[in-house]
């Protein structure tokens, strides 16, 4: 005669095996869509802030005595902006690049990047918060 365990046990078990594969699932899917719904709390934000952003490059003047360009940029939108690049390019190779840290909205901002040996053939600015958002000048003029 064979022993086995009782169908009654057996029963028992399966749902118990089930249950808890239940609550590991539970719990992991609970967990996953709260970390996803901050995620996209945080895009929006983001999203809807950078709507209110602009800003213009509206000045760029390579001095070839002392190789360097100022550039002006302009924070045009109603918000501030806390961190824009510029980068100078000539014959499409980057150049030199600085970050002008914050621009308040309404204000301007005109830093000097030196070591810039021939005259640019372009400037663009662009705003690490707002990744969308860049201003490009190709106009450089010479003093």
């Amino acid at each position: 005669m064979q022993k086995g365990v009782s169908p009654l046990i057996a029963a028992v078990l399966l749902i118990a095996f089930t249950m808890a594969v239940a609550a590991i699932l539970t719990a992991w899917i609970t967990t996953f869509t709260e970390e996803q719904t901050g995620e996209v709390g945080n895009r929006s934000s983001q999203v809807v802030e950078c709507s209110f952003a602009d800003m213009a490059i509206f000045d760029a003047v390579w001095d070839s005595g002392g190789n360097n360009v100022t550039v002006s940029v302009a924070n045009t939108g109603t918000v501030d902006l806390t961190d824009v690049n510029i980068f100078v390019f000539k014959d499409g190779s980057r150049v030199a690049t600085t970050n002008t840290g914050s621009i308040a909205s309404a204000d301007i901002v005109s830093p000097t990047i030196t070591n810039v040996e021939n005259q640019p053939d372009r400037i663009v600015a662009n705003s690490v918060d707002c990744t969308k958002l860049t201003d490009e000048e190709t106009s450089v003029s010479t003093q």
